[in-house]
């Protein structure tokens, strides 16, 4: 491959990373990490869903979400009411500490774009934008199309996370 395809791919790779650690890094005092977000902003954008419901849409096993539930519970973020018809389904929203944190989160995440994306032009993001879904098109095929990103991180990881969600099915 050439130096200069490696290149691209090394800071396609490095600008995502970084918006990643910048995003983390405000909201460090929280006590939310990297994994924790999509749940909350599911849970901010679905209140009263269940842990089968965030599961699904996260595309990973209920057990695995049931580990960052109860840490988002102790930290204040989550509540879980049982529902009035099944005892063993379980409602889920947002406390207000919950919601702030979300919102807080909301705000850094366009703090830290806007910072990413500075001095491009309207017409330069529309290209880079449309260059990103093609390269995204060519990679996902059939396999991976709706995947979502935590997902796509599992798969990424390889096959002993595959084994321990194949494990930790029932």
């Amino acid at each position: 491959m050439e130096q200069r395809l490696i290149d691209v791919l090394r800071r396609l790779n490095r600008v995502t990373l970084l918006h990643k650690v910048h995003v983390h890094n405000l909201l460090s005092d929280t006590g939310v990490w990297g994994s924790q977000i999509p749940i909350l902003l599911y849970v901010s954008r679905n209140p009263g869903c269940t842990q089968t419901d965030i599961a699904a849409h996260l595309m990973v096993s209920s057990p695995s979400i049931a580990t960052s539930i109860k840490r988002l519970q102790k930290a204040g973020m989550l509540e879980k009411k049982a529902d009035a018809a099944d005892m063993r389904c379980n409602h889920i929203t947002l406390t207000p500490r919950g919601q702030r944190t979300v919102d807080r989160g909301r705000g850094y995440y366009e703090q830290v774009t806007d910072r990413m994306l500075q001095g491009l032009s309207a017409r330069e993001i529309d290209l880079l934008s449309d260059l990103l879904v093609r390269m995204e098109d060519n990679l996902a095929g059939e396999e991976y199309r709706d995947k979502t990103l935590l997902c796509l991180a599992a798969a990424a990881d390889g096959p002993q996370n595959e084994a321990k969600e194949e494990a930790q099915r029932p």
